[in-house]
């Protein structure tokens, strides 16, 4: 409470003093003004002139060293943004100074009035600081293909901004997401390591040669070209159901190719099946009347 009080006691007599410097200002002849500030508004103007180009060759020096850096495209011009602002910020302060005008009354009050708007949009302010939370920690990058389980939600990542991300969906439906539902619920990124594991189920009959049907798996597995052949298919019996012998594949894959070879090994499984004989069980009911 005592630090309120005397920040509003501050604001107020920096008020007061930049009330004075206008009031001063209101009472002399344009004329005397001409007279007092005239060489001190054209060093004003060079200091704007000169402070401008130094900003602009030293954002030039940080921006080359910011984008060494790998950062996201939002969060490059997140860091230009600030920058920039505080530069400018610092050269209008500087011609202010020069003007004779109370810097220190000019500081005050813009810190009450950003205060005042802070609170204002303290939400907005919550979705801007989790998009620089998933800017600078990358989660995701664009191209990317993510889900929020949480929210039901999966696409492709299109943009990262500062407030939404937006995702296309694979039906083509873009999503707008707020920031703070991205930074705080659980989210998978199918495709940051680049491989999926596809794992998939083959059920046959307890009168199936069960060797047969695995062979035939392991030979579709080994002809199809999405596949990757680095890593060593895992094909075993996975459970004995009440009418079937359930034999699992496990297989790795290029993320962007899973839905495709998932349906590929399922047609041809199914068909080399056909062409052998195996026979693939489906539920049924057997009916005896005495």
């Amino acid at each position: 409470m005592k630090h309120i009080l005397l920040t509003s006691a501050e604001s107020s007599a920096s008020g007061e003093t930049f009330d004075a410097f206008i009031d001063s200002l209101e009472k002399m002849e344009p004329s005397e003004i001409l007279s007092k500030y005239g060489e001190k508004l054209l060093w004003a103007i060079v200091t704007v002139i000169v402070g401008a180009v130094l900003v602009r060759w030293a954002l030039r020096i940080i921006m080359r060293y910011v984008k060494k850096s790998e950062l996201a495209a939002g969060a490059t011009k997140f860091i230009h943004g600030i920058i920039a602002f505080l530069l400018y910020f610092i050269v209008i302060l500087t011609a202010a100074s020069v003007l004779g005008i109370p810097v220190t009354s000019v500081l005050a009050i813009f810190s009450v009035f950003t205060l005042a708007f802070s609170l204002a949009i303290k939400d907005i302010i919550a979705l801007f600081a989790s998009g620089i939370t998933i800017l600078f920690s990358k989660p995701f990058n664009a191209g990317d293909f993510v889900e929020i389980p949480e929210e039901g939600i999966s696409g492709f990542v299109s943009e990262v901004g500062l407030i939404h991300t937006h995702l296309f969906t694979a039906d083509n439906k873009e999503i707008i997401i707020p920031n703070s539902i991205v930074a705080g619920d659980t989210l998978i990124n199918y495709s940051k390591i680049g491989l999926r594991r596809l794992d998939a189920v083959y059920s046959i009959g307890y009168a199936e040669d069960f060797e047969k049907a695995k062979n035939i798996i392991r030979e579709v597995v080994d002809a199809e070209p999405l596949v990757e052949k680095e890593k060593e298919p895992f094909i075993m019996m996975t459970a004995m159901a009440p009418s079937s012998v359930d034999i699992v594949c496990k297989v790795y894959v290029k993320w962007d190719s899973y839905e495709t070879l998932r349906c590929r090994l399922n047609e041809k499984i199914k068909l080399a099946f056909d062409k052998n004989g195996i026979e693939i069980p489906y539920s049924q009911m057997d009916v005896h009347i005495k």
